[in-house]
This record gives structure tokens, C-alpha cells and sequence, in this order.
């Protein structure tokens, strides 16, 4: 017992911001580690469930964790700075009460609470898991003095930063898109149509109006066009759909490997005869969240690194995609299989389902880049082991680095069959220009130089 309150009291010395800052021991720094972990992997698990789109996926991993950082960053103020400003029309979010004691682990936690319960569908799925952190979190408080009230004051904290969060991103054009009129797509050679097996409505076509985090605007960073449209044998365009037609007819074991472990459509549909039904799996974001946290572990990352990193990839994912669908939108870009099974073989199937989108720019390919130049600066380059897909039956891929993972997403698409290779290039070319600017704009933590724990 006397142990306990020796741990109890330390943990409570961390609580103060700025002058009393954190002095927890690097086992418990962790372990508040693994609290952002588990909101970020409960988010994917809630997500496949509620089958988001792909964009809204990315919008709502960057307002949770821009809510949880901003939480728990006043309690770690030497070393990290606030998003106030830092991100476009983030200007006023509540402050805690520097007089008083807050646990920063509590109101992480509590602002992750609060906007998933606000963006997702069934929330509920998160119920247990937030009782079991703050009882867990309670219960290092029995010993201590105030216990009770350091936690409710903590929850409390994290709850108006996250209210704040939500009344902030409610003017982000996403309400404004619910209400939009069904797209009237432009129609005529070249453009994109409804692709089979579905031939669903294009999806997220108002995406582009979306405010971005950091970009000044959507076409800050603006990719090449697609190759000119020309149903002439042999012409540049004609080429590139040959290309893929022939390379979906001589896919080895190792690419169909590579096309289904990037595949990452949220909503897959199957037919059988008249029946149709939809099987679930991670979306591209997902899968590159899920790879934040093998960065995480690979630093042995604390609760604010943690936090930090899945903060930056969450915007850099969110703003490459409202980039990569500004680009989508206006291109109108035709799939691959509307123009192979008109002109070129009326059988033929893509490998992976191709998505109701237009072609061009390959939007995995652009948050894949981004991401990873989030990632590698971050963590550095160092090889690992992805084992996202081992729930949905696929084997462990192994990697040298991120960059490495972002060029394997991207070429994934054409081997799928759902993407020409003009797409794919300028994909990973704009998001990594997007990657590193959201890097260099966003000043997270200060020099460790200028401060010291």
C-alpha cells in the first residue's frame, strides 16, 4: 500500500500545467499511450460498422484527435504548443484552470468520448472501453487528496474542449453537403460514368467544398491533368488503358497479394444471382492510422507523442483528400473498365472493385504519400511489419520504410485495374508536397533544446 501511494503521489505531480509540468514515470507515460491507441482502433472498429465514405472516414480520425490533443497539450506546454491558430478558423478553445490539478490522460480521453459520440453512428460500441479507461484512471486516485474532483475536473475539461471542437467543425461544409441536391455529373466522352457492379451515384462529389485544416485552399497544390481523352489505338491514351488491361491479365501471385492488402474499400458489394450483400473492411485512412501506431511503438511514443502523431496524419489525411476530390471533380475522369469493355474487351473485370468515383487522381495514392511524409518525418526510416489486413484474411507485408508502403498503395491501383498510371504518379506527387507542407506549417512540439522536463 505504500508503494501505491508513492506511485499515486508522482502521478498526481504531473497534473499542473505549464510551471508544474510532468514527471510521471516512463512506464505510466506509456500506458497513457495506449489510451490514444485504443480510441484510434476503436474508431476504425466503429467506422466499419457505420460505412462511412472514404473522405468522411479521414474528417472525422483528424477532429477527434485535434480535440484530444488540444485537451491534454496545456498540461504539456513546455514541450508542445497549442493548435489555436495553427489550423484554419481554430481560434478559442477552452483553457483549463491553471490554479487547479487536471489528469491530462482523463481529458484525452473524455474529448475522444465526446466527439465520437457526436460523428459516429454507434458510438455505444465505445461505451465499455471509455468506463473500463476512467476506472482504471480512478482508481490510482482513491489515496489521494481531491481524487474525485481531479477526475471530474479533468473529464469536464476534455468535454467543453470537444464541444468546442464540434461547434467549430459544424461550419466545415459538410452540413451544407448533406443538403446538397443529387451531383448531375457531366456526361460525354472521356468523362466519368457509373461503374458496374453497382453503378452507384458518385460518392462525396461535394467533398472539394470542404474546409480545409491547413491548405489555404483545395487547389493550393494542384496535379498534372489527366492524359487527353482518345479512343485512337496507340495514342498516350490508349496506351495507358492498355497497360492496365494487360497487366490485370498477367497479375502474378504477389501482385493480386499487394492489390487486395491496399484494396481498403469500406463497402465492398457481392452478387450472387439476385441476391446482393456488402462485406466491411478498413478504409484507406484506417489502414494509415493503423500504421501511426507501429511509428508509436517503434519510438515507444508517450501519450502526447501519440497523440501528437495521430493529430498530423489525421489532418494530412483529411486535406489530401479534399485535394485529391477537388481533382476528381473537375477532371471527370472515365475508369478503366467503362473504356476496356466498350472498346477493348466486353468481358473483362477488374481485379478490385472499382469505387463510384472518377479516375483521376488516384486518392489512395495521395493520402498514402502524405501520410508517410508525415510518418517519416516524425519517426524516420526504419522497416517493419503491417499486420492491419490479418483480420480480413491477408498475410503480414513487410516494408523498408514508409515511402516504401505509400508507392506499394499506390501501384496496388493498378493492378487492381481501377486506376491508369498518370492517376497514381500525380497521386503520390501531390500528396507528398501536401505532407510536407501540413509538416512544416504545423508546429507542434517545441525544440527540445529550449525545454527541458
Amino acid at each position: 500500500m505504500k508503494k501505491l501511494i508513492i506511485i499515486i503521489s508522482a502521478l498526481t505531480s504531473i497534473v499542473y500545467t505549464n510551471a508544474k509540468q510532468s514527471t510521471k514515470s516512463d512506464s505510466l507515460r506509456y500506458k497513457g499511450a495506449q489510451f490514444v491507441h485504443d480510441w484510434n482502433a476503436k474508431m476504425t472498429d466503429i467506422i466499419m460498422e457505420d460505412g462511412f465514405s472514404p473522405a468522411v472516414i479521414a474528417k472525422h480520425y483528424a477532429y477527434a484527435n485535434i480535440a484530444a490533443y488540444t485537451a491534454a497539450q496545456p498540461g504539456f506546454s513546455k514541450l508542445y504548443r497549442p493548435l489555436t491558430g495553427q489550423i484554419n478558423q481554430f481560434t478559442n478553445p477552452p483553457m483549463p484552470d491553471t490554479s487547479q490539478i487536471y489528469d491530462w490522460r482523463l481529458c484525452a480521453i473524455a474529448a475522444y468520448r465526446t466527439i465520437v459520440n457526436k460523428v459516429l453512428y454507434r458510438s455505444q460500441y465505445a461505451d465499455s472501453m471509455y468506463k473500463a479507461q476512467v476506472n482504471e484512471i480512478e482508481s490510482e486516485y482513491e489515496q489521494v487528496n481531491d481524487g474525485d474532483e481531479i477526475v471530474t475536473r479533468s473529464i469536464k475539461h476534455g468535454e467543453s474542449v470537444a464541444k468546442y471542437a464540434i461547434s467549430w467543425f459544424k461550419d466545415d461544409g459538410h452540413i451544407k453537403n448533406q443538403g446538397r441536391p443529387r451531383y448531375n455529373f457531366p456526361r460525354g466522352k472521356g468523362n466519368w460514368m457509373p461503374t458496374p457492379p453497382e453503378f452507384a451515384d458518385p460518392l462525396d462529389p461535394w467533398f472539394k467544398t470542404m474546409r480545409p485544416l491547413v491548405l489555404d485552399s483545395a487547389r493550393q497544390f494542384a496535379p498534372l491533368p489527366p492524359i487527353t481523352y482518345d479512343e485512337t489505338p496507340n495514342s498516350p491514351f490508349y496506351d495507358q488503358v492498355m497497360q492496365v488491361y494487360i497487366a490485370s491479365k498477367n497479375l502474378d501471385p504477389d501482385q493480386k497479394e499487394i492489390a487486395a492488402f491496399w484494396d481498403c474499400n469500406p463497402i465492398k458489394a457481392w452478387h450472387q444471382g439476385h441476391f446482393v450483400f456488402n462485406t466491411r473492411q478498413i478504409s484507406p485512412g484506417g489502414h494509415w492510422m493503423a500504421l501511426t501506431k507501429v511509428g508509436c511503438d517503434h519510438a515507444q511514443a508517450n501519450m502526447m507523442e501519440a497523440i501528437e502523431a495521430y493529430t498530423l496524419v489525421g489532418i494530412s489525411l483529411f486535406d489530401a483528400f479534399i485535394s485529391a476530390w477537388t481533382e476528381k471533380y473537375t477532371s471527370h475522369s472515365i475508369r478503366p473498365v467503362t473504356f476496356i469493355n466498350k472498346f477493348i474487351d466486353s468481358t473483362w473485370e477488374p481485379f478490385l472493385q472499382t469505387p463510384p468515383f472518377p479516375e483521376h487522381i488516384s486518392g489512395h495514392s495521395t493520402i498514402s504519400a502524405a501520410s508517410a511524409e508525415i510518418l517519416t518525418r516524425l519517426f524516420g526510416e526504419f522497416p517493419y511489419a503491417d499486420s492491419t489486413e490479418i483480420r480480413f484474411g491477408l498475410p503480414i507485408r513487410s516494408f523498408r520504410n514508409y515511402h516504401d508502403a505509400a508507392y506499394e498503395a499506390s501501384i496496388s491501383r493498378i493492378y487492381g485495374g481501377i486506376h491508369f498510371r498518370r492517376g497514381c504518379d500525380e497521386g503520390n506527387r501531390l500528396g507528398k508536397e501536401i505532407g510536407a507542407y501540413v509538416w512544416d506549417r504545423l508546429h507542434l512540439r517545441k525544440p527540445r533544446e529550449q525545454s527541458k522536463e
